[in-house]
């Protein structure tokens, strides 16, 4: 790829084939069109369910020279999977992007045209809907202990807190799912906290954004859709809900 690229989207996989194959077929007219202008890097993590050879027949079908898969023979979490992709991505602009989300060319470029024009702005992040439109609640307040307590004894509701972060254009956070900065900010703030193997990587990473004197941005007017998942609810007890439950301490004594 000659040049930096414009924008970097790292994709982090791990064993949802479907999902991310059904990303990237809604991102090849985006692919095409820019060209070396945007790279896509998919970090699969450890996937044992065919993953890898879907992505590499993808790209090798698709002749797409700004798709880039790397490997980890491992899952390494979140946090050490995405920042695998984004030591490798050259672009000015870097976005992290769940592989449950449907491509949007539109709402990329906004993006990458708001972080660009605004200085101050260290993530920009736009509203996520369902893919039957309902808005989900992607600007957060602060992950404190009576939050996720509160969600345990009432799971899939909602607080007004939550709905109240919706209205604000400066959130405490917003989720990993799409979070757009310019390379500047990330070389300032560093890479995302290694510790923290499962949620709230995107928090902490907030928190340093906001620490740093940046901005974090909610730019309600633009859309995307994701088919989220909470892999967390399915028991607070398996290991995954361990090693979050590690991870929300390990956040709660750092900040």
């Amino acid at each position: 790829m000659m040049g930096r690229p414009e924008l970097s989207i790292i994709v982090l996989t791990c064993n949802q084939s479907g999902f991310t194959m059904r990303l990237l077929q809604s991102m090849l007219p985006y692919l095409r069109e820019k060209g070396e202008r945007v790279e896509l890097i998919v970090v699969d993590n450890g996937s044992a369910d065919g993953t890898a050879a879907a992505i590499e027949a993808f790209r090798t079908g698709n002749s797409l020279r700004n798709l880039r898969l790397l490997r980890s023979e491992e899952n390494l979490g979140v946090a050490r999977g995405r920042n695998l992709g984004l030591a490798s991505a050259g672009g000015e602009v870097l976005m992290l992007l769940d592989n449950d989300t449907i491509a949007d060319g539109e709402t990329y470029d906004a993006l990458l045209r708001h972080v660009a024009a605004t200085p101050g702005c260290g993530i920009a992040a736009p509203a996520l809907y369902s893919p039957g439109g309902e808005l989900q609640a992607s600007a957060k307040p602060y992950p404190g202990l009576w939050l996720k307590v509160a969600h345990l004894l009432r799971p899939g509701r909602e607080l007004e807190c939550e709905r109240e972060e919706l209205r604000k254009p400066h959130p405490f956070y917003v989720i990993g799912a799409c979070q757009v900065f310019r390379r500047e900010v990330y070389e300032k703030v560093g890479p995302l906290d290694a510790a923290i193997f499962y949620g709230p990587e995107d928090a902490d990473f907030c928190i340093r954004v906001r620490k740093a004197g940046y901005t974090v941005d909610y730019l309600a007017d633009l859309r995307l859709t994701h088919d989220w998942q909470r892999a967390t609810r399915r028991s607070p007890f398996s290991r995954l809900g361990r090693l979050h439950a590690k991870a929300l301490l390990h956040f709660w004594l750092k900040h």
